[in-house]
């Protein structure tokens, strides 16, 4: 059984370390960082045969493309995935009911104890026919003594006593949220808004259910978790799939007649009967109570926990002894099948006197010794506090020091360590206690090592970065370069004490557990991979010759507009636009999801939505050295004043946790507070996940993150869809007071005259934004929405219109089902708004490249003077709203560098359906 260990992702700007473990018809990834799912898209290793996920922990940098992947998984047919992480798995997972529920998938959660019994063979975390996986726990110690650490003691085990991470419920009323203070009754309303639907399906909660939020909250958890992943695989007849099959094929043309009429549908359409189990009562009502604060989580004394992992592969079968065969006389066909597959047979031969006698053959006595099986091992050690702890498991316990041994194995059976993963934090490798450590593992065993001070920052989405280069020929400004290196900061070569077989882990770097190989690049994505070779080699860019031409008619075309005319500058014509996801539901290999970020001259930046992605496309254009915290992205952030977050869907809102996390790492800390304006579930989500992660979240004072509710900046601009959305009316800590306070500080900051929310027209509660500025300009962000009168009453005369077109004008129908704007319909909002300049974005993954242009002017305008001047959204790239005019000139020579429009550069694995 032939299997390989492959990373997809690693330590680099944009992307955390992810490795899959890829068996014929079975892979295992373990962690999942952000832009995860982004990066398997660029690679040729499809994700439908996964079978499981283990987490090294759940925060921001492993865990925090896991939403996205699930959803990926879900969406594209699998029907089971296991889930494996360390304590505060289930609050992590059950944070994101919000915007992740996919009824078409089973999920099974595993999470692993804060400690482990260490006089015993462990139970394995996970296991099947083809692999076993162990997990060890660690934690920082207060001890670091390299000699406790490495004097291994046969008397004393390294066995610990510990209490298990302490969940702490909270003592008030599950709907109160968690500031401690008088809340004002006139408190706009707390989201999530619920569907109708499903609120007239939601069972009231029982008495009870408030008792075992307090007395039992994983048990909770668990219930929530349930609700978002109820499928369970139904054991069927023959008959019974051929009549499921007829069921399903008639629900999907009732669907499309649904989905055709722009009607919503019915709750039987979208929750089918054979496929979703029933929910227990209890889980039944926690559908109705998703507005609850989850119970508190707090780790225990010993802290928070970092799993290893140890993956035992599976024992090859010995050789078929064909000589042996037919000397026992062994009928050719399937009885030797039998035998190879180890299974005893039974057999009639001729006895050599004429009689027929019956004989049994057992496998050893045809088949070779069974191979060895091999073992990779997974370390993540955050700090140099966690090593005392690793060390020790790997000295002193039974069943782990055995991984870690040079002496030969008692007995075939017993594995053979090939490859260790070094997932290493700050002060990790070069730490004499780890690398004495690392040189305790056999001789052949190959170290692949992770380590921000030591690797490299090379381009991981390669596509998207070749067609940057070459439009930077075209116009530099507009279009940089990602910022990259291609050399490790540091050779591993030159740290001395490291065992012989060392590697940098790189993406695409490859190991062949079986039959053995030395690790190698994937040649696959080698020959894919022409931005970086390009840029390694010094190679000249090759552009064809068309698209030369077209370059230069372009540049002609303006170096001419701007000799003919001259215009006086305008408000806001200084204020910057950086596009960094324009991607609607999903990513794809030329575009992330939704963000888009404003830099006023003098007073700072204002982030729109925040999808999964974002840190790594600003660091992408503003560079991180990993070492200077003051410079490139890090004064991006600093200088950040506002982020405003649209709605719940997971495109527009996933990063943002990410972003956060980051922003307490600055070095020094920001003067200035970071106002932070969406949802009160936003506010919630975040506060969960702030039990698990410092976000920075501060409701009392100081440079921390101000929340201030969408909601109460709606002013007077109603909802157009009438009773379509429902509230549940709880207590909140965004009292009007603190919103309003929170407000003019930030008008303050930035200089605004106004920012107001504007209730738009989409699928679930969403806000659009109107931004308007003390120096005479605005900027009209629509978010997620069909054509909103009340946002063109708002938003009028606007100086920059930002506006969705997910679709093209032939999917009109289709674009009012799932609440989205054509292409066309985003243009007349911008005409009806007189707006001076439109920015189209948000544009479906059906259009991998650039979306169709069959809806824009024929010509672009005579000059800069006429308006309004339309532009396409870009990944990546930035311009002042004074130059927006050029983008006109230079569409038809983008569209001819991207190449065929139809040609989908997403794989087998691409899916539309996660949030569009």
């Amino acid at each position: 059984m032939n299997w390989s260990a492959t990373v997809i992702t690693s330590a680099t700007a944009d992307t955390e370390p992810s490795i899959v473990v890829t068996f014929d018809d079975a892979k295992y990834l373990f962690n999942v960082g952000e832009n995860t799912s982004r990066a398997w898209l660029h690679s040729n290793h499809g994700w439908k045969k996964t079978k499981a996920i283990f987490l090294t922990s759940v925060d921001t940098q492993r865990a925090s493309g896991l939403s996205g992947l699930l959803m990926f998984f879900a969406d594209s047919g699998s029907k089971k995935v296991s889930l494996t992480g360390p304590s505060g798995l289930l609050h992590y997972l059950a944070s994101m009911r919000l915007c992740l529920r996919r009824a078409n998938m089973e999920l099974k959660h595993n999470e692993v104890p804060p400690s482990v019994a260490r006089d015993v063979t462990p139970t394995p975390v996970y296991s099947d026919d083809k692999i076993k996986v162990y997990a060890l726990p660690i934690h920082a110690s207060t001890i670091d003594s390299a000699d406790e650490a490495l004097t291994p003691d046969s008397s004393v085990l390294a066995k610990r006593k510990r209490s298990p991470s302490p969940d702490v419920p909270s003592k008030r009323t599950p709907l109160a949220d968690v500031a401690p203070e008088v809340v004002d009754e006139a408190a706009e309303p707390l989201d999530p808004y619920v569907p109708p639907e499903e609120a007239e399906v939601a069972a009231a909660a029982p008495d009870d259910l408030a008792a075992l939020f307090e007395s039992d909250p994983q048990e909770w958890r668990r219930l929530v978790i349930q609700n978002m992943f109820p499928f369970k695989a139904p054991e069927e007849s023959q008959e019974n799939a051929y009549l499921r099959r007829k069921r399903e094929l008639k629900a999907k043309k009732r669907r499309q007649g649904y989905e055709n009429a722009g009607l919503p549908l019915p709750l039987e359409l979208r929750q089918s009967s054979s496929s979703v189990a029933p929910l227990c009562p209890e889980a039944n009502a926690i559908r109705s109570e998703r507005a609850w604060r989850l119970p508190r989580f707090a780790y225990g004394p010993e802290g928070k926990s970092s799993l290893c992992y140890v993956l035992v592969g599976p024992a090859g079968r010995g050789r078929f002894d064909a000589a042996k065969a037919e000397q026992l006389q062994v009928p050719h066909g399937a009885e030797r099948s039998r035998l190879t597959r180890g299974e005893t047979i039974t057999f009639t031969v001729d006895d050599g006197a004429g009689n027929r006698i019956e004989r049994t053959v057992a496998p050893e006595e045809c088949m070779g010794p069974s191979e060895t099986p091999l073992a990779m091992l997974v370390f993540d050690v955050p700090t140099p506090s966690h090593i005392s702890e690793l060390v020790k498991s790997f000295t002193q316990d039974p069943f782990y020091s055995k991984f870690r041994s040079k002496a030969t194995p008692a007995s075939a059976q017993e594995p053979i360590v090939y490859a260790v993963y070094h997932l290493c934090g700050v002060g990790v490798l070069e730490d004499e206690r780890y690398k004495n450590f690392m040189r305790g593992f056999p001789e052949d065993t190959h170290h692949i090592i992770s380590s921000r001070e030591h690797g490299d920052n090379r381009v991981v989405f390669t596509k998207a970065a070749l067609n940057q280069l070459q439009l930077s020929t075209l116009d530099p400004d507009m279009f940089p370069l990602p910022v990259h290196t291609l050399r490790p900061r540091c050779d591993l070569a030159s740290i001395p004490g490291l065992p012989a077989r060392v590697h940098h882990l790189y993406a695409n770097c490859h190991i062949e557990m079986r039959p053995v190989k030395e690790p190698c690049f994937d040649p696959f994505a080698v020959k894919n991979d022409i931005f970086n070779s390009m840029v390694e080699k010094g190679s000249p860019v090759r552009i064809p010759q068309n698209v030369v031409h077209a370059f230069g008619t372009a540049k002609g075309k303006i170096e001419q507009v701007q000799k003919r005319l001259t215009r006086k500058s305008r408000p806001g014509d200084d204020v910057e636009i950086i596009p960094l996801g324009s991607s609607s539901a999903t990513p794809t290999a030329y575009r992330n999801v939704s963000s888009l970020l404003v830099r006023i001259p003098g007073y700072g930046g204002i982030l729109l939505d925040a999808g999964e992605g974002t840190w790594g496309q600003l660091a992408r254009m503003y560079g991180d050295d990993g070492q200077n915290r003051a410079t490139g992205v890090w004064e991006i952030l600093r200088n950040l004043r506002c982020i405003f977050v649209s709605h719940m869907h997971g495109d527009h809102h996933l990063g943002l946790s990410k972003i956060l996390a980051m922003r307490r790492l600055m070095d020094p800390a920001p003067a200035q507070p970071l106002h932070l304006i969406g949802l009160p579930s936003h506010l919630m989500y975040l506060q969960e996940l702030e039990d698990l992660e410092d976000l920075g979240l501060d409701l009392n004072g100081g440079n921390g993150v101000k929340m201030i509710s969408a909601n109460f900046l709606c002013q007077g601009y109603g909802h157009q869809g009438g009773s379509s959305h429902r509230y549940y009316y709880t207590a909140h800590s965004l009292t009007r007071a603190r919103n309003r306070q929170y407000i003019e500080d930030l008008k303050s900051t930035l200089g605004l005259k106004h920012f107001r929310t504007v209730d738009v027209e989409h699928k679930t509660k969403c806000y659009g934004a109107v931004i308007e500025h003390r120096d005479g300009w605005s900027i009209v962000y629509s978010a997620d929405t069909m054509p909103s009168a009340a946002l063109v009453d708002a938003g009028q005369y606007p100086t920059l219109l930002i506006h969705e077109a997910t679709m093209g004008d032939e999917e009109a129908d289709q674009a009012r089902a799932k609440g989205h704007s054509t292409f066309s319909q985003a243009l007349q909002i911008g005409d009806d708004m007189h707006a001076e300049n439109i920015l189209l974005t948000h544009f479906s993954a059906r259009y991998p490249k650039i979306p169709p242009t069959t809806s824009l002017p024929d010509s672009p305008r005579a000059s800069p003077a006429p308006s309004p001047h339309l532009g396409l959204a870009f990944d990546c790239t930035k311009f002042t709203i004074g130059d927006m005019w050029k983008q006109q000139f230079y569409l038809p020579a983008i569209e001819l560098n991207l190449g065929d429009v139809a040609k989908d550069d997403i794989d087998e694995n691409s899916t539309f359906s996660a949030w569009d």
